[in-house]
């Protein structure tokens, strides 16, 4: 029909241009001294062209009509329309010809009629076959009652038929090839346009279409934002629902799901995020009843894994509020509640902006903050048991920011972990550690080991061991006075690769340290999967060291006999009463850390502390 209907609006144009030149040469004979054409004749024709010439003009104006406005019902108008066009052409083409003919003249017009009508509709064989040959029949007709045709007049007009029905023929083929194209581009720009909008899996918007239609929400007349909420919602437990039924079922979850959060929503716009994450833009009103109802539809499915909804909230102020931001802060909220069992919804509030705003800052400043010098290494003293003496440090980082003052590394080290960053400043203690020990060394000033931690994303981000061995080769440091501290939990991921960057590590001659031992659910894994050098004990087993000592020894003075079978020595790290020293040192722990000894200082400080006397070096480290 669009090929009809574009043949149309050619045609059309072609036959006015035609008409009016006809009509205006008719009407030049009427000025004829003497006329060649008599009266009656000009009036036939002038009353012919004008039937024409209005025919195309209907056809023009309804086929531009459709294919501007797409609407079915001028599409059957059309149909109509052009059918009616067609069959004027062939009863001009005739009824002129036929004159024509009377006068011993050319029958053209007929045939160019009927090449008209070809081009302008798109005829199935069958129909070209008949509507050509009932025509021409028509017109033979015609041409016998005003005398007999000669043979050749009959193989002449006999040709001409043929070539009419071929060419019409012809011209179906080819435009049905076009149409076949043109639908398949049609399906291919639907599906384009769907995929735009809509999300495969569960059939609600996308996150492109969420951004954009919920910022065009926020600014409709009548509408105040403060009335609307931006909702984030976390599916709990999909994963195992995804490893224990499969990706299929998975997917069929999530579009049931979402249904499911389209008629509870049903005043809002709901979209999948990724993943199993969803966002609403919906009414601030009576959401806490809608998330209830959600969780309830959840759980009526009955399915054997325990699958539930964490949502989190943010409440936009103005118009302009970025869609994208507020689904940030809306996460954000979810988040904080993440392993908090008694409680499936929070709303952003100002503590959590304060808190967002802060994390903001340090993953986008963190590149400053390293150039700047704005963190620095400090270290923290490790002595021995026996005798309280200097063995060692663990290097950790301060941040005085310009902008926040000091931000403790509890909260800027796992923003940098969680966004991927922590190997910056890593790198960064790395050659600070190195070149230290390497002044410590040629100022013959006591050196003592310093223990360094690795995160486990290091091994990801970097080259760690080669990035390590550089600084330690470019300072000629020994091996023996960097220890390697890896965390417990690090462990628990990736093992093969842990494993084996533990032994390069190991190769090339540094110690290895578990740190925060028993921290985790996976110690005794550890214990048997991993080898290392010293333990470290964490610090939680001495917060309730006065509370509940018959308990808390029994565990430490067992962690510490463990070690020993296992070839470990021992440390143990939040020291702070000099009962708690004196107990692991009965029990077999060999070093100690905490503020007993000594909080995390610069490397100044500390000689100004051994200088003084106040900090004691180990013997074996005075002649280093």
């Amino acid at each position: 029909m669009a090929s009809n209907l574009r043949a149309g609006v050619y045609m059309s144009i072609i036959i006015i241009a035609l008409e009016l030149w006809m009509i205006i040469n008719a009407i030049t004979y009427i000025f004829e001294d003497p006329p060649s054409k008599s009266a009656g004749w000009i009036a036939v024709h002038l009353v012919a062209y004008a039937v024409l010439i209005t025919a195309a003009s209907v056809s023009l104006w309804n086929s531009m009509r459709f294919l501007k406005k797409k609407k079915e019902i001028f599409k059957h108008q059309n149909g109509i329309i052009l059918c009616t066009f067609s069959a004027v052409c062939i009863i001009f083409g005739i009824f002129i010809s036929y004159h024509d003919y009377m006068k011993d003249e050319q029958i053209l017009v007929f045939v160019t009629m009927m090449l008209f009508a070809v081009c302008l509709l798109v005829w199935k064989p069958i129909v070209s076959v008949t509507v050509n040959t009932a025509s021409f029949l028509l017109f033979y007709i015609l041409m016998t009652t005003v005398e007999t045709p000669t043979f050749a007049t009959n193989v002449n007009f006999f040709i001409m038929w043929i070539a009419v029905t071929v060419t019409s023929i012809s011209n179906y083929g080819q435009k049905r090839i076009e149409a076949d194209k043109d639908e398949e581009a049609d399906v291919v720009g639907e599906h384009l346009r769907k995929a735009a909008i809509i999300d495969e899996i569960t059939s609600v918007a996308n996150i492109s279409f969420f951004r954009k239609r919920s910022a065009e929400i926020l600014n409709e007349p009548g509408v105040d934002p403060e009335e609307k909420i931006f909702l984030f919602l976390d599916v709990e437990n999909f994963k195992s629902f995804n490893d224990k039924y499969g990706f299929e079922s998975g997917n069929a979850f999530l579009n049931k799901l979402a249904g499911d959060m389209t008629e509870i929503f049903y005043k809002g716009l709901v979209a999948r995020q990724g993943d199993d994450h969803f966002v609403i833009l919906t009414d601030r009103e009576g959401v806490d009843k809608d998330i209830a109802d959600l969780r309830a539809k959840i759980y009526s499915y009955q399915i054997e894994t325990q699958i539930g909804i964490k949502a989190g909230g943010y409440i936009p102020r103005t118009r302009d509020t970025d869609p994208n931001l507020a689904c940030d802060h809306a996460r954000y909220a979810c988040n904080s509640i993440k392993k908090k069992f008694d409680q499936d919804y929070c709303e952003y509030d100002k503590q959590m902006d304060d808190d967002f705003n802060l994390k903001q800052y340090i993953v986008n400043n963190i590149d400053v903050a390293l150039d700047r010098g704005d963190i620095k290494v400090y270290y923290q003293p490790v002595v021995w048991a026996k005798n309280r003496k200097l063995c060692g440090f663990e290097a950790l980082t301060k941040w005085n920011d310009p902008k926040y003052g000091f931000i403790s590394p509890g909260v800027f080290i796992p923003i940098l972990e969680e966004y991927r960053q922590i190997h910056k400043l890593d790198m960064i203690v790395f050659e600070t550690v190195c070149r230290d020990i390497r002044h410590q060394i040629d100022v013959h000033a006591p050196t003592v080991p310093v223990s360094i931690n690795f995160s486990r994303l290091d091994f990801e981000l970097m080259d760690a061991v080669e990035v390590l061995e550089t600084c330690a080769k470019t300072y000629n440091i020994p091996r023996e006075y960097i220890h390697v501290e890896i965390t417990e939990s690090a462990l628990s991921d990736a093992q093969e690769k842990l494993q084996y960057e533990l032994g390069r590590l190991r190769d090339n001659g540094y110690p290895l340290w578990l740190d925060d031992f028993g921290s985790g659910y996976s110690s005794l894994n550890v214990l048997k999967d991993y080898s290392f050098d010293v333990m470290k004990i964490d610090m939680k087993f001495l917060s309730t060291f006065h509370e509940n000592q018959e308990k808390s020894k029994a565990v430490l003075r067992n962690i510490v006999q463990l070690s020993k079978d296992l070839g470990m020595s021992t440390l143990t790290e939040g020291v702070e009463t000099f009962e708690q020293a004196r107990f692991l040192n009965v029990i077999g722990c060999e070093r100690l850390q905490g503020f007993l000894f000594g909080k995390a200082m610069p490397i100044k400080d500390i000689m100004v502390k051994i200088n003084a006397g106040t900090l004691e070096v180990s013997e074996e480290y005075l002649n280093a």
